[in-house]
């Protein structure tokens, strides 16, 4: 009987072995002397024929009865090596469904995890949503990033020189995405085909998800969660805002029209709004530098965008550009623009809105609005709101500053993982039911309630003294990971001119579907890093002395494309139409 199986060995035949501790073996064996070499998982073993015979009638009897598969069955098996559970994760795994059974291990294991100690701080794993996680799924996080490197980029590029990878590598898809092609990433395909029903039906509803999470070879390596909102549907980030007390001062109407806005900001000017008798108010301000969110009035583009031929352009290399920021130059020469847009920074809402000087922005609807509450005490009568867009000169109503549902962080399971089943069911968790309350809402009882199944948080949670997000934060809810989110926890940060504000855009058909994310490859990504190093300083600078009326807009314009094209604009476009030409392959 041991002969015969010796010879039985080398057929094609991909035995089913019974063990499960075997199940993810290579078995080959060849004759060397008189000695037998075994190859089991990656390790060799050497044995004495004699003593082997015994050995392998133990491990493939059980097999032979089975059968051998046929040629179809063993192609298909040799197609899956990468994703292929390890014995003990088969084991461990049997009876998760990600929907009735959400036990993801028999016994507790713990999955590392990097996350980025941000501004917002990072999910640790002692937090009571992810204490809670533990419980559910029999799996403990472990969040191994720095805790003293703040800055997302700074630490990512920590993590991957260490070359010590965790399980899951959480990041900025900006971040991500150029070292996919390095080999950081396992391909998830499989594994969520397999072992992932929640991922594969978020994938399903969600397509932009499953394109952000392509590699250049477009394949899966990374997951995406949602801000909130329905699938494929934009969602609105920043508004226009405007001083409606000083509109009802002057008496005039909230602007439509491109024309009509310009003549509200140079009556806010030229009338006193604030009635001091000094002519200091700053009709328009901004609070990161330049004049980006004004382009759009004139039909024009910030930075890269997909033209009316399909092909990806840069704004500021088009006509409407030029058009723009000649109109733009004379507003800031007139002082309808604030003399300090390039310089006073972060802190340009609060104080001119607080000193009574500003009328009015672009800007995030939450802590926007929020200035209504803060400078109330030094402005009682301000009434800070915001007003749908104007008409652009071609006289559509769009907005352009705007999100895409899903956001834009990702996370994958790193290529040193040792059990990718036990992580990717464990990220699949988070795509459950009880996985997505949990992340978005915290403990049920404890910090929200089920209305008619919908949940809504506790007085306590929305009173908390840092605001509902933070709070949020703190229990280890409301962090990006790959989930769908829920826009409450962002609507409950909101005062009720901030929901309003909001809520108009949200419903409306102005908003205009961002740039994608694109993959690149690296020799792409090298591209137009380099090139970029070059061309946006080049870029900046041409704004801002064109703004300031340091040079002539229409004299010096055909020489700056010249210039452009020299930095190796072209190059770069190609690069990107290039990646973009893989996403609408993908998009199919």
């Amino acid at each position: 009987m041991p002969q015969l199986l010796l010879l039985l060995f080398p057929c094609y035949c991909y035995f089913r072995l019974s063990s499960a501790s075997l199940s993810r073996a290579l078995w080959l064996a060849r004759s060397k002397a008189d000695t037998l070499i075994i190859n089991y998982s990656g390790r060799s073993f050497y044995m004495k024929k004699k003593y082997t015979a015994l050995m392998l009638t133990v491990a493939i009897a059980p097999s032979l009865l089975a059968g051998c598969q046929s040629s179809k069955d063993k192609a298909a098996s040799s197609d899956s090596t990468v994703t292929s559970p390890s014995a003990s994760a088969t084991a461990s795994v049997q009876g998760y469904d990600g929907k009735n059974n959400l036990k993801v291990s028999d016994t507790p294991v713990t999955i590392s995890l990097f996350y980025p100690f941000g501004a917002n701080g990072a999910p640790k794993g002692d937090m009571p949503v992810w204490q809670e996680a533990a419980k559910i799924t029999n799996v403990t996080m472990k969040n191994i990033a720095n805790a003293s490197i703040t800055d997302d980029r700074q630490s990512f590029n920590t993590m991957l020189s260490s070359g010590d990878l965790p399980d899951i590598i959480q990041g900025f898809r900006t971040n991500i995405n150029p070292v996919i092609s390095q080999g950081v990433f396992l391909p998830l395909d499989d594994l969520i085909n397999q072992y992932a029903p929640n991922i594969k039906k978020f994938l399903a509803d969600y397509p932009d998800a499953k394109r952000a999470g392509l590699g250049a070879d477009g394949k899966m390596y990374t997951i995406t969660g949602t801000l909130g909102g329905e699938p494929g549907k934009v969602l609105p980030s920043m508004g226009y805002f405007l001083r409606q007390d000083w509109l009802d001062k002057l008496g005039l109407k909230v602007p439509k029209t491109q024309d009509e806005y310009k003549k509200v900001l140079y009556a806010f000017r030229q009338q006193d709004p604030n009635g001091n008798g000094k002519q200091d108010e700053i009709p328009f301000f901004y609070r990161n530098k330049g004049i980006g969110p004004l382009l759009q009035l004139w039909d024009a583009k910030e930075g890269w965008y997909i033209g009316k031929d399909d092909k990806v352009h840069h704004g500021k290399a088009e006509p409407e550009y030029r058009t723009a920021l000649k109109e733009l130059s004379q507003w800031y020469k007139d002082g309808i623009i604030d003399p300090e847009i390039f310089t006073r920074g972060s802190q340009a809402r609060q104080f001119l809105l607080g000193n009574n000087l500003g009328g009015a922005t672009i800007d995030w609807f939450s802590s926007t609005a929020a200035v209504n509450d803060t400078a109330k005490a030094q402005v009682p009568a301000i009434n800070f709101v915001a007003i749908a867009p104007p008409a652009d000169v071609t006289g559509k109503v769009k907005f352009n500053q705007t999100r895409e549902p899903i956001h834009g962080y990702a996370w994958g399971i790193s290529a040193k993982t040792k059990d990718p089943v036990t992580v990717i069911r464990y990220m699949d968790f988070f795509f459950s039911e009880k996985g997505e309350r949990l992340v978005d809402f915290g403990l049920e009882g404890t910090h929200y309630k089920l209305e008619n199944n919908v949940p809504v948080p506790l007085p306590a949670a929305l009173t908390n003294p840092g605001g509902y997000p933070n709070f949020l934060r703190s229990i280890g809810a409301g962090y990006e990971i790959g989930s769908r989110g829920s826009l409450v926890g962002e609507l409950s940060g909101m005062n009720d001119i901030g929901k309003k504000g909001f809520t108009m855009y949200q419903d409306s058909d102005w908003l205009v579907k961002p740039f994608p994310v694109l993959s690149f490859t690296e020799a792409e990504k090298k591209t137009i890093d380099s090139a970029m190093a070059n061309m946006t300083p080049f870029i900046d600078e041409y704004e801002q002395k064109g703004l300031m009326a340091a040079q002539a807009i229409d004299a010096t314009w055909d020489k700056h494309l010249e210039e452009m094209n020299k930095l190796n604009l072209q190059i770069v476009l190609d690069a990107y139409n290039s990646a973009y030409a893989r996403f609408k392959l993908e998009a199919k």
